[in-house]
């Protein structure tokens, strides 16, 4: 029997499952806690856990993830130094615009090419060279973009080679990852793909790694945000296409598992809830650029609305608020049940009426990984040593390190380097309060919500209402603004009072008033998959007033997904004429790797349709694709001539090879 395997790792869970290569039927199916300290260790007990499946029937791996969606969401990532050549750093500062690339250090370099690719003003290398001598000690990765390299790549081409040159660090050029002409977009892109490095490069590692020791010899393929595959090498390169590979996996396993064509996919995982809209049996894709958190990005990939809410969230309260997200915590309950000390100092803490206004009493710190004392500051290296033992609640910890308050604790750069994780309340836990789910320690769970109820001056009754509510809300106010994309991008994610209102009024429990009924109704109906899922969605389907189905292996739709997919790679190619007042005066082409001027169309064609092919086929060949089928289309823009009689004239052309196929399998 020859098998696909496909490993979903997410933020909580890592699932496997074994696939039929032939008809996609599942065979088995096992789910593991994700190990961030050792990937490797969930991956390898995941695939363990498959009854009787041997190696030598695995003919293809295929890998989901949906620990990029996090990392961005969470603000975890290495450092990265963007370099910014032809940009306007007035413009950029004055409108605020440099803080959406959300880069560690910002570096202009004058040169400029215009938007027909001629070079108007050329790369200062001195500068170039100077910045990068000055980052590489303070940074993880180089990000190096040019104002238009989609329209003439050269210099950014050139700043790559002369900064492989200079430093060992990553290089990552904006035109590999990117071909928007929003230049902040395709910068911002350059920046999370190289802060994702180490995070993804970390996972691929892991995978690598079990597959050997499990004498998997089989291909590894891993999934991007666009719901195709791609080879492993190329997922280390360019680790931002994995961006939202969560959601394009779930709405994949979706289709394949319910069967139906249209529908509003809800995965709930650990991290993130991912809303994902199903229409004539493919996912809907994104025209401007995928969207996470605060990053705007010019990916191609799946119209997909992320919340930071999920199983694991972080619950924060105090008289005055009440938070859920978007940071992910370890569940009290689930960390208590290996840890039997947490429970003790949680009852020391609601017996003592241990209180701070402004810094939840019940959370905990505990270390995690192997970290270098080197690289940290003396308040970082006195944290991480007190956590060495065992998990310590704030209050304590910050006795240990001799501050007079918890709120002093700097723990931001340890918690994004993985040495340090934070333990706290979840709706996992609320689950646990409510006996809806027991697989942990309910006990603490229980004692919890009693101290944060405390500290909210309510009950645990009300505690835990309100809390469920805020839940339900936003869950249900996120399904609604990713469905009303549909119809109008710009105002489904608009925060104006009276829409906001709205959108709240409709999807809570009083939305009828004597005078007006403010209620929207989701037409599809909603496909609940994850493990809290179950627990959650089909309340918020109630909310909007439509079905909720929860298939079969509803838990590994992702792993599922995953294995399902198929490998697609696109190169494009943009023609225009070049026009003054004695008429057309040539063409250029503005492909990929280089930029052309011809005399002739003719020329130009030519050019396009001899190089098209060709990258295209390397480009699947790289991406995995055993015999790469090649298509070609092509559109253009025409404008209408002042005088009807002399017809339309040309604008622009552009080309799509479009290479696809079947992954590669090991040869038997």
């Amino acid at each position: 029997m020859n098998l696909v395997l496909g490993i979903d790792t997410g933020g909580t869970f890592t699932d496997t499952v074994a696939l039929k290569s032939d008809t996609g039927e599942v065979v088995a199916w096992n789910k593991a806690a994700t190990t961030y300290h050792d990937l490797a260790v969930g991956i390898s007990e995941s695939i363990n856990g498959l009854p009787d499946i041997r190696p030598d029937e695995i003919e293809l791996v295929a890998l989901s993830t949906t620990l990029a969606t996090n990392a961005a969401i969470e603000g975890i990532g290495g450092r990265v130094a963007a370099i910014l050549i032809g940009y306007d750093k007035h413009l950029l500062t004055s409108r605020q615009f440099d803080r959406r690339i959300h880069a560690s250090a910002i570096e202009y370099i004058s040169g400029r090419h215009d938007v027909f690719g001629y070079e108007r003003a050329p790369m200062n290398t001195d500068d170039l060279r100077k910045a990068i001598d000055q980052w590489s000690d303070h940074v993880d990765a180089f990000a190096i973009c040019s104002y238009l390299a989609v329209r003439n790549p050269e210099h950014e081409l050139h700043a790559g080679e002369i900064a492989r040159e200079q430093t060992s660090l990553p290089i990552v050029l904006g035109n590999d990852v990117g071909h928007s002409l929003d230049s902040v977009r395709r910068a911002t892109t350059a920046v999370l793909n190289a802060r994702l490095i180490p995070v993804i490069g970390h996972l691929l590692t892991a995978v690598e790694q079990t597959m050997s020791s499990l004498q998997i010899t089989a291909p590894i393929t891993v999934l991007g945000g666009d719901a195709t595959l791609t080879s492993l090498n190329v997922a280390k390169d360019k680790p931002v296409q994995t961006l939202l590979s969560g959601p394009a996996a779930s709405v994949s396993g979706a289709r394949h598992l319910s069967k139906l064509d249209m529908a509003v996919v809800a995965d709930m995982g650990g991290t993130t809830t991912d809303t994902t809209l199903l229409t004539h049996g493919l996912p809907q894709l994104s025209s401007s650029g995928a969207v996470v958190g605060d990053w705007r990005t010019s990916l191609h990939a799946v119209s997909s609305y992320s919340m930071g809410l999920g199983g694991n969230s972080r619950i924060t309260a105090d008289p005055l608020d009440l938070n859920v997200g978007p940071q992910r915590v370890e569940s009290l309950a689930v960390a208590a049940a290996s840890n039997p000390s947490i429970t003790d100092t949680l009852n020391r803490i609601e017996r003592k009426s241990t209180t701070h206004r402004l810094v939840p009493v019940w959370e905990f710190l505990a270390a995690d990984g192997e970290g270098l004392v080197s690289t940290m500051n003396s308040h970082e290296e006195a944290i991480y040593a007190a956590l060495q033992d065992h998990p310590l609640d704030i209050t304590t910890l910050a006795k240990r390190v001799g501050l007079p308050d918890p709120r002093l604790l700097n723990t931001r750069t340890l918690t994004a380097r993985g040495l340090v994780r934070r333990i706290g309340l979840t709706p996992t836990d609320l689950l646990h309060e409510k006996g809806g789910f027991q697989n942990y320690d309910a006990n603490a769970a229980a004692i919890a919500c009693r101290i944060a109820a405390r500290e909210r001056r309510v009950t645990t009754k009300e505690f835990y209402s309100q809390t469920h509510e805020l839940i339900i809300q936003t869950l249900a106010t996120g399904l609604l603004r990713n469905t009303l994309e549909t119809i109008e991008s710009k105002v489904a994610f608009s925060d104006d009072g009276l829409g906001q209102f709205l959108l709240n009024k409709s999807v809570s429990t009083s939305h009828q008033s004597p005078t007006i009924d403010v209620r929207l109704e989701v037409i599809p109906p909603v496909i609940a998959l994850g493990g809290a899922a179950a627990s959650w969605i089909p309340e918020v389907a109630s909310r909007l007033h439509t079905d909720c189905e929860t298939p079969r292996l509803a838990n590994v739709a992702s792993a599922v997904g995953a294995g399902c997919a198929h490998i697609v790679q696109q190169v494009e190619f943009l023609l225009r004429p070049l026009y003054t007042r004695a008429g057309v005066t040539g063409y250029v082409v503005h492909g990929p790797t280089e930029w052309k001027h011809f005399k002739t169309i003719e020329q130009a064609r030519a050019h396009v349709d001899k190089l098209g092919p060709k990258l295209a086929h390397n480009q699947a060949l790289t991406a995995g694709v055993e015999n790469p089928r090649i298509e070609r289309t092509e559109t253009s823009w025409d404008a209408e001539n002042e005088d009807p009689n002399e017809g339309s004239y040309l604008m622009e052309t552009r080309f799509f090879f479009v290479g696809t196929g079947k992954p590669s399998v090991k040869d038997r």
